[in-house]
């Protein structure tokens, strides 16, 4: 029998993995976590529950790798290090354009955040330590390295990387997943850019003349 080569072994153990955390993605937002069991997670992948434990120790384990796999953190790294080299102003753009496009793939996580973490704190918390926190830090330390230890001085880059965050997971919220765009319809391309501008300009935008 011919030997499968180790990138070809490591390309199918990646695969399952992912089939499985996109499929608990999507049950535990129809049925919830605690009633989502590891057996009907495997069946939904095309699986046996015995296959399911050759991916993950345990269904809190295939939630820190959901984690892991579909927040913003990944989308957050990469501003940070693929973008580094453009403007401030191109890199926050094209940050909040990713992140828009990133929760709208993902529209099942926010779906399952909303409906499990007010009854499961301890998940709460791990959501906090393990992606908003280290993405906070990594926006915090951008914008520090661009704008200057001056201006971090002067304000909390900290509260700002949280408030740019909270724009774009607030505003998809409230927009595509409580369905507030079917009342207040707005054009989906000048969503992110008006986020990223209110963030780098504010309302007025630079040098804007304000009439009362």
């Amino acid at each position: 029998m011919a030997k499968v080569a180790a990138s070809e072994r490591d390309a199918f153990y990646e695969s399952r993995r992912t089939a499985l955390t996109e499929t608990a993605v999507r049950l535990w937002a129809e049925r919830g976590f605690d009633a989502t069991s590891v057996a009907a997670i495997a069946e939904a992948a095309g699986m046996s529950k015995g296959t399911f434990y050759l991916y993950f120790r345990s269904k809190q384990a295939l939630l820190e790798d959901v984690l892991r796999r579909y927040t913003l953190l990944p989308s957050i790294r990469s501003m940070v290090e693929d973008l580094a080299d453009r403007s401030l102003d191109e890199a926050v753009h094209t940050f909040v354009r990713e992140a828009w496009r990133h929760l709208a793939e993902h529209r099942h996580l926010l779906l399952l955040a909303l409906r499990e973490l007010p009854t499961h704190l301890e998940h709460l918390h791990e959501a906090l330590e393990h992606v908003f926190v280290p993405g906070n830090r990594l926006i915090a330390a951008y914008l520090e390295e661009r704008l200057g230890a001056e201006r971090a001085e002067e304000i909390s880059l900290v509260i700002a990387g949280r408030g740019l965050i909270g724009m774009v997971v607030l505003l998809f919220l409230s927009q595509e997943i409580l369905g507030i765009g079917r009342f207040l319809p707005v054009a989906e391309e000048k969503i992110p850019t008006t986020i990223a501008e209110v963030f780098l300009h504010g309302v007025t935008g630079t040098g804007a003349k304000v009439t009362r």
